[in-house]
Formats: structure tokens, sequence, C-alpha cells
């Protein structure tokens, strides 16, 4: 199947999604925040980044705008907070972005949204 880099600076949202993608068969990396994600991806060569919006230091925006530069097609899926999903939607427009997912998501959901990313 596919590998997929998550990266969140939340430990156990990193380990629940290795855990229910790794059961669809997929190789997951895990990284800890955007810099960690940005040093190993190009060793790595995800399929897909699962990204987490609000990280300290480097947020997922940043992330992924230096990522783009690195794999101009790279596909990402966002995870976002409910609470954060209004603006979270305002700046994926402006970035080009169409995949998110919001925290608390249910594993039915990651899974239709990682194939959905993927076929793309």
């Amino acid at each position: 199947m596919a590998k997929i880099m998550v990266v969140d600076d939340e430990p156990d949202i990193r380990k629940l999604i290795e855990k229910i993608l790794k059961k669809q068969g997929h190789k997951i990396v895990q990284c800890e925040n955007g810099r960690q994600c940005l040093e190993r991806f190009p060793d790595e060569k995800p399929d897909l980044v699962i990204l987490d919006v609000m990280m300290p230091e480097l947020d997922g925006w940043e992330t992924y705008k230096r990522l783009l530069k690195i794999k101009p097609k790279q596909r990402v899926l966002f995870l976002t907070a409910v609470t954060l999903e209004a603006e979270a939607r305002k700046q994926m427009e402006r970035l080009g972005v169409s995949h998110y997912l919001t925290k608390p998501f249910d594993p039915p959901e990651l899974i239709e949204r990682v194939r959905t990313v993927l076929s793309e």
C-alpha cells in the first residue's frame, strides 16, 4: 500500500492514526513537528502526508508551503480541530488544498479520506 507520514505534536494522535492505517496495510512514518517532517521528507518520500495544522515552532501551513518546494504535487491531508474548521477552510482555499479531517475523527472517516487523497 502507501507510505504515509503522520505529522502531529500529540503522540496519542500519531499512535492512533498509525494503528488505524497499519491495519489497512499502509507503512507509517511518524514526525512530532514540521521541522522533523521537512528533515525526513526527502529520504522517506511518503505518498501522503497527514499534517496537523496547529503545532509549535512550525505550523502545518508553513510546513506545507515548504513541502511544496521539495515536491510540488505532494498529497496532503490536513488535521484541524473542530473549533478551527472555518479558519482552516479559508486558509486551505488560499493554498489550493481541498482535503482535511477534523479532530476528533472516526476511524472509518480517516480511512475514507486517506483512500480519497491517495486515489487522486
